[in-house]
Protein backbone atom coordinates (compact mmCIF):
# COMPACT_ATOMS: atom_id res chain seq x y z
CA UNK A 1 0.00 0.00 0.00
CA UNK A 2 1.20 3.13 -0.91
CA UNK A 3 2.00 5.55 1.90
CA UNK A 4 -0.43 8.09 2.94
CA UNK A 5 0.12 11.85 1.46
CA UNK A 6 1.41 13.55 4.47
CA UNK A 7 4.14 11.19 4.18
CA UNK A 8 6.10 13.40 1.35
CA UNK A 9 3.75 16.26 1.76
CA UNK A 10 3.59 17.83 5.61
CA UNK A 11 0.89 20.18 4.51
CA UNK A 12 -1.12 16.86 4.52
CA UNK A 13 -1.25 15.89 7.56
CA UNK A 14 -4.71 14.27 7.37
CA UNK A 15 -5.39 10.30 8.54
CA UNK A 16 -8.67 7.81 9.07
CA UNK A 17 -8.05 4.75 11.23
CA UNK A 18 -8.22 2.90 8.71
CA UNK A 19 -4.81 4.52 7.19
CA UNK A 20 -3.67 4.34 10.31
CA UNK A 21 -4.17 0.53 10.99
CA UNK A 22 -2.26 -0.11 7.25
CA UNK A 23 1.01 1.85 8.35
CA UNK A 24 4.18 -0.11 8.88
CA UNK A 25 4.85 -0.23 12.68
CA UNK A 26 8.16 2.05 12.52
CA UNK A 27 5.93 5.05 11.66
CA UNK A 28 3.48 4.74 13.57
CA UNK A 29 5.49 4.20 16.69
CA UNK A 30 6.85 8.39 15.63
CA UNK A 31 3.11 9.98 15.16
CA UNK A 32 0.31 10.58 18.11
CA UNK A 33 -2.96 11.34 15.97
CA UNK A 34 -5.68 14.24 17.23
CA UNK A 35 -8.72 15.26 15.53
CA UNK A 36 -7.56 12.87 12.44
CA UNK A 37 -4.22 15.03 12.16
CA UNK A 38 -0.92 13.39 12.36
CA UNK A 39 1.19 14.59 15.10
CA UNK A 40 5.07 13.69 15.24
CA UNK A 41 6.74 12.46 18.62
CA UNK A 42 9.81 13.07 19.70
CA UNK A 43 12.19 9.82 20.73
CA UNK A 44 12.41 9.20 24.69
CA UNK A 45 15.43 9.70 26.01
CA UNK A 46 17.87 6.99 27.71
CA UNK A 47 16.73 9.11 31.29
CA UNK A 48 13.22 9.00 30.30
CA UNK A 49 13.36 5.36 29.34
CA UNK A 50 14.82 4.52 32.73
CA UNK A 51 12.13 6.86 34.63
CA UNK A 52 9.66 5.20 32.86
CA UNK A 53 10.65 1.59 33.71
CA UNK A 54 11.22 1.69 36.81
CA UNK A 55 7.65 3.45 37.63
CA UNK A 56 6.27 0.80 35.42
CA UNK A 57 7.65 -1.69 37.46
CA UNK A 58 6.87 -0.14 40.92
CA UNK A 59 3.01 -0.03 39.42
CA UNK A 60 2.83 -3.60 38.99
CA UNK A 61 4.11 -4.52 42.32
CA UNK A 62 1.06 -2.30 43.72
CA UNK A 63 -1.57 -3.91 41.93
CA UNK A 64 -4.48 -5.36 44.01
CA UNK A 65 -5.14 -8.71 43.82
CA UNK A 66 -8.50 -8.01 42.28
CA UNK A 67 -9.53 -6.88 40.35
CA UNK A 68 -7.68 -7.45 37.21
CA UNK A 69 -5.24 -4.41 36.49
CA UNK A 70 -2.70 -4.35 33.90
CA UNK A 71 0.47 -1.44 33.14
CA UNK A 72 1.15 -0.56 29.81
CA UNK A 73 4.15 1.30 28.37
CA UNK A 74 3.58 3.15 24.87
CA UNK A 75 0.72 1.85 23.84
CA UNK A 76 -1.80 3.65 21.73
CA UNK A 77 -4.93 4.55 23.56
CA UNK A 78 -7.82 5.16 21.45
CA UNK A 79 -10.61 7.99 22.50
CA UNK A 80 -14.01 6.92 23.31
CA UNK A 81 -14.89 10.58 23.50
CA UNK A 82 -15.11 13.29 21.13
CA UNK A 83 -12.50 15.37 22.17
CA UNK A 84 -13.83 18.88 22.71
CA UNK A 85 -11.09 20.70 22.56
CA UNK A 86 -9.99 20.30 18.98
CA UNK A 87 -13.30 20.04 17.32
CA UNK A 88 -17.15 21.41 17.70
CA UNK A 89 -17.98 18.85 15.09
CA UNK A 90 -18.25 15.11 15.15
CA UNK A 91 -15.78 12.56 16.65
CA UNK A 92 -12.97 12.03 14.66
CA UNK A 93 -10.34 9.15 15.16
CA UNK A 94 -7.58 10.37 17.98
CA UNK A 95 -5.53 8.95 19.76
CA UNK A 96 -2.40 9.11 22.44
CA UNK A 97 0.07 7.34 23.63
CA UNK A 98 0.77 7.86 27.49
CA UNK A 99 3.99 7.06 28.61
CA UNK A 100 2.08 4.27 31.39
CA UNK A 101 -1.43 3.52 31.48
CA UNK A 102 -2.83 1.73 34.29
CA UNK A 103 -6.10 0.42 33.73
CA UNK A 104 -8.62 -2.82 33.56
CA UNK A 105 -7.29 -5.84 32.22
CA UNK A 106 -8.30 -5.92 28.67
CA UNK A 107 -9.60 -9.11 26.58
CA UNK A 108 -7.34 -10.68 24.28
CA UNK A 109 -6.82 -8.74 20.62
CA UNK A 110 -8.87 -5.53 22.83
CA UNK A 111 -7.65 -2.24 21.48
CA UNK A 112 -6.85 0.14 24.56
CA UNK A 113 -9.88 2.70 24.94
CA UNK A 114 -9.49 5.75 26.95
CA UNK A 115 -12.18 4.42 28.99
CA UNK A 116 -10.14 1.56 30.39
CA UNK A 117 -7.57 3.78 31.50
CA UNK A 118 -7.34 4.75 35.52
CA UNK A 119 -4.30 6.53 35.55
CA UNK A 120 -1.90 7.73 32.51
CA UNK A 121 1.33 9.14 32.85
CA UNK A 122 3.70 11.38 30.72
CA UNK A 123 7.27 12.09 31.18
CA UNK A 124 8.43 15.24 29.79
CA UNK A 125 9.99 18.30 30.43
CA UNK A 126 9.13 21.85 32.38
CA UNK A 127 8.30 23.74 28.87
CA UNK A 128 6.31 21.15 27.13
CA UNK A 129 3.17 22.91 26.76
CA UNK A 130 1.18 19.41 25.02
CA UNK A 131 1.68 17.44 28.37
CA UNK A 132 1.01 20.03 30.44
CA UNK A 133 -2.08 21.67 28.52
CA UNK A 134 -3.39 19.44 25.69
CA UNK A 135 -3.29 16.39 27.25
CA UNK A 136 -4.52 17.50 30.51
CA UNK A 137 -7.40 19.04 28.99
CA UNK A 138 -7.95 16.01 26.98
CA UNK A 139 -7.65 12.98 29.20
CA UNK A 140 -9.63 14.92 31.75
CA UNK A 141 -12.53 15.26 29.42
CA UNK A 142 -11.59 11.30 28.58
CA UNK A 143 -12.88 10.72 32.07
CA UNK A 144 -9.31 9.51 32.89
CA UNK A 145 -9.13 9.31 36.78
CA UNK A 146 -5.35 10.55 37.90
CA UNK A 147 -3.21 12.15 35.45
CA UNK A 148 0.86 12.35 36.70
CA UNK A 149 3.06 14.22 35.03
CA UNK A 150 6.91 13.60 35.72
CA UNK A 151 8.78 17.13 35.02
CA UNK A 152 12.22 16.23 34.36
CA UNK A 153 15.37 18.28 34.75
CA UNK A 154 18.01 16.99 32.58
CA UNK A 155 18.51 13.67 33.57
CA UNK A 156 16.90 13.82 36.78
CA UNK A 157 13.00 14.05 38.31
CA UNK A 158 12.51 17.11 38.79
CA UNK A 159 8.91 17.02 40.41
CA UNK A 160 5.71 14.78 39.57
CA UNK A 161 2.67 16.85 39.63
CA UNK A 162 -0.58 14.85 40.49
CA UNK A 163 -4.02 15.81 39.07
CA UNK A 164 -7.36 13.98 39.79
CA UNK A 165 -10.48 14.36 38.31
CA UNK A 166 -13.59 16.27 39.07
CA UNK A 167 -16.31 14.56 38.42
CA UNK A 168 -18.72 17.54 37.99
CA UNK A 169 -17.16 19.21 35.04
CA UNK A 170 -14.66 16.80 33.91
CA UNK A 171 -12.02 19.05 34.58
CA UNK A 172 -8.24 18.10 36.81
CA UNK A 173 -7.55 19.29 40.40
CA UNK A 174 -4.28 19.77 41.21
CA UNK A 175 -4.03 16.88 44.25
CA UNK A 176 -0.22 17.70 44.89
CA UNK A 177 3.15 18.21 43.74
CA UNK A 178 5.73 15.56 44.89
CA UNK A 179 9.30 16.86 45.59
CA UNK A 180 11.83 13.88 46.07
CA UNK A 181 9.18 11.00 46.35
CA UNK A 182 6.15 9.53 45.02
CA UNK A 183 4.05 9.12 48.03
CA UNK A 184 -0.08 8.41 46.78
CA UNK A 185 -2.65 6.10 46.60
CA UNK A 186 -4.20 5.79 43.30
CA UNK A 187 -7.21 3.86 42.22
CA UNK A 188 -8.25 0.42 43.55
CA UNK A 189 -5.76 0.71 46.28
CA UNK A 190 -2.85 1.03 44.70
CA UNK A 191 -0.12 2.51 46.93
CA UNK A 192 2.96 4.10 45.42
CA UNK A 193 5.88 5.39 47.83
CA UNK A 194 9.28 4.97 45.31
CA UNK A 195 12.22 7.68 45.65
CA UNK A 196 13.46 10.07 43.18
CA UNK A 197 16.44 8.34 43.15
CA UNK A 198 15.07 4.96 42.82
CA UNK A 199 12.57 6.18 39.83
CA UNK A 200 16.53 7.15 38.15
CA UNK A 201 18.51 4.62 38.76
CA UNK A 202 20.03 2.53 35.76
Amino acid sequence: MPLPAWATDPSSLLITEEEYEALPEEICKAIEVVDGRVVFCESPTPAHQRVSRNLTFALLTARPTGPCIEVLQDTDMRYRHRNPHVTKTGKRFTFRRPDISVLWCLEPGAKLWSSDVLVAVEITSSDDEVDFNDKRAEYAAQGIPVYLIIVMDGDRVGSIDEYRLDWSCRNYQMAAVHRSMLVTELPEGMKIDISFPDLERI
